[in-house]
């Protein structure tokens, strides 16, 4: 049985506590603007460059908090103070986006697909939220139109080309882009938005899903055709967890009560094959035909995949009330925190290996930030905190916590 509100108040402790608090402390580039995205184990700054998304996933993150839960100012501050650098040094003349910047803001490389775009208008339109300035709403819209335009475009020209060179199609970009759509619904008229879910929709569920094994795929060829290789075979653990767990998001909205039952069982399918028995934990990736991992890094286990893994299951219980949920969600929950708090400091360990030791003395790298862990804490606590509701004693049993539709 779970214990709802323990479990919630475990989660409140380690944003609020240990995860948060790292971030408020080491993140913040006082002098250049923005933020580091290179950390180390003990929240020192290692020199490098600024990543677009990252720089963004902050402002969001912080921004985020502080419209969901009380409202501190200093979590609007910080947030102001990553969407300030951005929207100075971000944008070229035809407001295109830059992936890359140094330090103090100059250009390193342009964007190569919308998903620095997509994370700005996440964070832009969270900022406007919490201020209610229309420089945010304006910066969001047009920058979701531009992306939005950039996308098409993309797409249509890689549907017309005929004997050009292998192009693979990631579900990253269709999933940044849908939770970018559900942020700034609030700014779209409403028959503009619909056609946007729409599109996306299609691209997930008829091109990245493989509706034969009901499997969404990490890699496709353009249209959705499959490649025999081990990156075409590849299944990412953590972002099919975070694109199920977005289109929960939108099925609690719509109650597409059967979306929601699909996107669950691809999650708890995963969980199958993605748990290691020897060491236990979630590996990062999975072969869809179960041929052997050709890479190191395939078996390592990363606390964004298991954040990302228990936000969605609870979410998927509280929506759907299936049974395997909380089987699931309580073991990925107990290797969570026995493994990924970091004891000696504040923080979480980024990732760990074999030996359950970090892999690497660093708490924030250009391909992973605070993103999942404050998002997947904070709304894995309070689902936590409604299911607790619902039932007096805090304590699960395996009855509906909604009627069936």
């Amino acid at each position: 049985m779970l214990d709802f509100l323990k479990l919630s108040a475990d989660y409140q402790q380690a944003l609020l506590r240990q995860v948060v608090p790292f971030w408020l402390k080491n993140g913040r580039d006082n002098q250049c603007g923005g933020y580091f995205d290179l950390l180390s184990a003990t929240g020192q700054a290692i020199d490098g460059d600024k990543f677009v998304a990252l720089q963004a996933q902050q402002v969001y993150a912080f921004a985020w908090l502080y419209n969901t839960l009380d409202g501190q100012a200093t979590w609007l501050n910080h947030a102001q103070h990553g969407a300030t650098f951005l929207s100075q040094y971000v944008f070229d003349e035809t407001h295109s986006c830059y992936a890359q910047l140094d330090r103090r803001g100059r250009r390193v490389a342009k964007a190569l697909d919308t998903i620095p775009d997509s994370f700005l208008v996440m964070a832009y339109a969270h900022l406007h939220r919490a201020t209610g300035e229309d420089e945010w709403a304006m910066l969001a819209k047009q920058t979701f139109s531009n992306l939005w335009h950039q996308w098409e475009s993309t797409r249509l020209v890689e549907s017309q080309e005929i004997d050009t060179l292998r192009k693979l199609q990631h579900l990253r970009e269709p999933t940044t882009l849908l939770k970018a759509a559900l942020e700034i619904q609030s700014l779209l008229p409403e028959e503009t938005w619909k056609e946007t879910i729409e599109a996306i929709l299609h691209v997930i569920l008829r091109e990245f899903l493989d509706r034969r094994t009901d499997t969404l795929r990490e890699y496709i060829l353009s249209e959705g055709s499959f490649i025999n290789t081990p990156e075409g075979r590849r299944l990412n653990v953590g972002l099919t967890f975070q694109t199920a767990g977005y289109l929960l998001d939108l099925c609690a909205e719509s109650g597409n009560r059967k979306l929601a039952m699909q996107a669950i069982s691809w999650c708890l399918r995963l969980c199958e094959q993605a748990w290691d028995e020897a060491t236990d934990g979630l590996n990062q990736f999975v072969d869809m035909k179960n041929q052997p991992a050709i890479y190191a890094d395939w078996q390592q286990k990363w606390a964004w995949v298991h954040v990302e893994a228990v936000t969605t299951l609870i979410k998927g219980y509280f929506y759907t009330h299936h049974p395997d949920c909380p089987k699931w969600f309580k073991r990925i929950h107990d290797y969570t925190f026995e493994h990924f708090p970091d004891s000696q400091h504040i923080g979480w360990h980024l990732a760990i290996g074999k030996d359950k030791q970090p892999l690497m003395p660093a708490k924030s790298v250009p391909t992973v930030g605070c993103y999942s862990l404050i998002r997947g804490l904070a709304e894995t606590a309070q689902i936590l905190s409604k299911c607790g509701q619902l039932q007096p004693t805090g304590r699960t049993t395996m009855r509906s916590l909604y009627p069936s539709s």
